[in-house]
């Protein structure tokens, strides 16, 4: 502390202390011997006395206020700054000395009217400007501190520190245009400034331009490549624009760093999620639960518990949560709907009572309280229910549907349900359940084809809506109809999407319907079944053979109903990387010259290909012949023979006559609806040439992955998944 004071002790007394007063000048010497020696009382003592001699010694008075402050005595402090600014308040030089002592004394307002003092005496004083921004800054002033910061920067404009705080003010005003305008002129000042690109980085956040957010945090890594933080903040933007693979890559780096972050689990967590991998993404919430446990991530964990199916550990979860927070309405609502999966309509009705005590407007749960009552037989409280949500929001067309559902399918007061319903889909005229709802309701009314038309509606919405109950409907009107082939069809393509009632049905109406009948709109089945796989990425290994060769390779694909389909060779030895695009435009090569050296009958399979992926496939189908034999049926047409299982209702060969046979060996479940090619086998009928692919893995795409598909930045196209 000696050094310290003797520091801010300022030596400038002989030019204010009198010469002839020498006593004065006896204890002033007297007075910073003692101060070196660490004697504050003396140094004290002293100094007083050269004041009691020269009341004007406005440095021995400086040098108190600070040894006052030091000594504790914080009063005496004040007053002896006072007393500064009494003998020689007009002066730039003492003026900045009360500045800072008063600054370091936390009298921020006698601060600020120094820097203030300053200014009037020397307006482009740099360091008051910077204390009177910082000052109101501090105060949350911040209109008034940009406005320092302006001015400061007028007089030095080469100041990036000066803009960096220029543009923090700007940042917290919300100026967020300006402050990332003073941010890059940081830069451009300072290229080395990282945290300038963070800043800018953080602004991009904000504003979700995660973009640009990760070319800044990119550019910090290069740099700092070990910095937690950052590592965190990119894979949440990786994450945000839906690059899982590198929010995976980034946040895995990371937990080398610092395995024990949580943070980093829970994004981890996060990404997983996206993936579809829960066992990941269960794995990084228990370490979350086991070290940090929050209600929420307890309530996550259950949620992904409840995905998979396991619904006994996703209710201790969901218990767990509630226990931790037993008035939060949220956690009783997801364990309310946990056992509505497991069909435990009664504690889902308890969960529910609960949570409705604590938020009785919460019209979700009354929603899913009415479909319990429902599932228990309590009808009259169904109907109380649904009604009480149109009470409060009368367009609710959720509950109208299903009330106008509940009643139809009960086959009561339908001219009620008729209004609710046509209400709906007037509010709704593209949704294929409200749809499915007002075509029953006319079907319980006897009204068959006025009921067809808004099933068929209901079965052709874009996106394709696949739910086998509205086929399992469709297939109901049309027997009423006395369509049975269509009927059958319908029932099909139930079953196929695993309805049971409807594979009954279906056999049922086979027998009615003519073998003729049914054979020639079988195509339509398989035709759904290809159809139902919106968006895919796959992977497959490709062997080929001719007389001369045999090569390996593998094959990525990509495809998506609305965009189209892309195969991805990557390089190998002889053969640079190279894609294939499938379109309305035909097949486009990239690079183009790889075109110029495939093979003419693989040439062909891939025109034969794009064909099959065109609506005049399915037209082709429908002017074909027709024959059966066992369980195949062929449709010929113009020398091209399509074979699809009858059994299956799935494609099994497609051939060109004299040119190629494409046979499909084996199909893989994708999802619960749906089947992909799981083993192909071309052949050419002209050489020796065969082609065997054979699936290796596959999984949901997510948009990025639709980025230059065309070799642009097209994903608008894509559609959703």
């Amino acid at each position: 502390m000696k050094k310290t004071i003797v520091c801010l002790i300022s030596l400038s007394l002989f030019s204010n202390l009198s010469y002839a007063n020498y006593e004065g000048y006896k204890s002033y010497i007297s007075g910073l011997l003692a101060l070196k020696k660490g004697n504050i009382e003396t140094t004290v003592r002293e100094f007083e006395n050269v004041i009691s001699h020269d009341s004007g010694a406005v440095s021995v008075y400086k040098d108190l206020a600070l040894i006052y402050w030091q000594k504790g005595d914080g009063k005496k402090a004040l007053e002896t700054a006072q007393k500064v600014r009494e003998l020689d308040g007009e002066t730039v030089k003492t003026n900045m000395f009360l500045g800072t002592f008063y600054l370091s004394v936390n009298e921020m307002d006698l601060a600020k009217q120094c820097w203030e003092k300053i200014l009037q005496i020397d307006p482009k004083n740099e360091t008051a400007t910077v204390y009177l921004a910082a000052y109101y800054y501090s105060d949350n002033k911040l209109k008034e501190s940009a406005d320092y910061w302006n001015k400061f920067l007028q007089e030095k404009p080469e100041s990036s520190e000066g803009y960096f705080q220029l543009g923090l003010v700007q940042e917290k005003l919300g100026l967020l245009e300006e402050a990332l305008k003073s941010y890059k002129k940081v830069n451009e000042l300072k290229p080395e400034a990282r945290e300038a690109y963070l800043s800018r980085a953080r602004i991009y956040e904000t504003q979700k331009e995660f973009k640009l957010a990760i070319n800044e945090y990119e550019k910090y890594i290069t740099v700092f490549p070990d910095n937690i933080s950052i590592l965190l903040y990119l894979g949440k933007c990786y994450l945000e624009e839906q690059r899982y693979n590198d929010a995976e890559s980034i946040l895995l780096k990371a937990k080398n760093i610092a395995p024990n972050n949580i943070p980093l689990h829970y994004l981890l967590g996060m990404t997983y999620e996206k993936q579809s991998n829960l066992e990941e993404a269960i794995e990084a919430f228990e370490f979350i639960v086991k070290n940090e446990p929050t209600p929420q991530a307890v309530a996550r964990l259950g949620f992904y518990y409840a995905l998979k199916q396991d619904f006994k550990t996703a209710q201790m979860k969901f218990k767990q949560a509630v226990e931790m927070e037993p008035l939060n309405p949220e956690f009783h609502y997801i364990a309310s709907l946990n056992f509505m999966d497991m069909k435990d309509y009664e504690n889902a009705v308890k969960e529910l009572e609960k949570t409705l005590f604590l938020k009785p407007d919460f019209n979700d749960a009354k929603f899913y309280m009415a479909l319990a009552n429902e599932k228990l037989g309590h009808y009259d409280k169904t109907e109380e229910l649904l009604k009480d949500i149109l009470v409060s929001n009368p367009d609710d067309v959720k509950a109208m549907n299903y009330l106008g559902y509940f009643y139809a399918d009960r086959n009561i007061k339908l001219d009620e349900a008729e209004k609710l319903l046509i209400r709906v889909v007037e509010l709704s005229p593209n949704e294929p359940a409200f749809l499915d709802s007002l075509a029953w309701m006319y079907y319980r009314t006897g009204k068959y084809k006025e009921a067809e038309k808004y099933m068929l509606m209901a079965v052709n919405t874009e996106p394709k809506f696949f739910d086998k109950t509205l086929y399992e409907h469709l297939g109901d009107i049309s027997v009423e109809l006395n369509k049975l082939p269509q009927a059958w069809l319908c029932y099909a393509v139930a079953a196929d999407m695993g309805s049971d009632i409807a594979k009954n049905k279906m056999k049922i109406v086979a027998k009615k319907a003519s073998a003729e009948g049914i054979n020639k709109i079988l195509y339509e089945r398989a035709v759904h079944n290809f159809l139902r796989v919106i968006s895919l990425k796959a992977g497959y290994a490709v062997k080929t053979q001719t007389p001369v060769i045999k090569t390996n390779m593998y094959m990525n694909v990509l495809y998506n109903d609305r965009y189209g389909i892309k195969a991805n060779f990557p390089q190998k030895l002889t053969m640079p990387e190279f894609s294939v695009l499938f379109d309305k435009n035909g097949i486009i090569f990239s690079p183009k010259a790889i075109g110029d050296s495939v093979a003419p009958e693989i040439t062909e399979m891939l025109n034969f290909i794009n064909f099959v992926f065109s609506k005049d496939f399915a037209l082709m189908l429908n002017k074909s012949s027709v024959s059966e034999k066992g369980n195949i049926i062929t449709y010929s047409n113009d020398g091209v023979s399509v074979k699809i299982n009858k059994k299956t209702g799935l494609f099994t060969e497609l051939a060109k006559k004299d040119l190629f046979v494409l046979k499909i060996s084996s199909y893989k479940n994708f999802n619960k609806i749906s089947k992909i090619p799981d083993e192909l086998v071309f052949t050419s009928q002209k050489t020796k040439f065969k082609c065997v692919i054979k699936l290796k893995n596959s999984a949901f795409p997510v948009n990025k992955d639709f980025e230059n598909f065309r070799g642009q930045d097209d994903t608008q196209s894509a559609g959703k998944n």
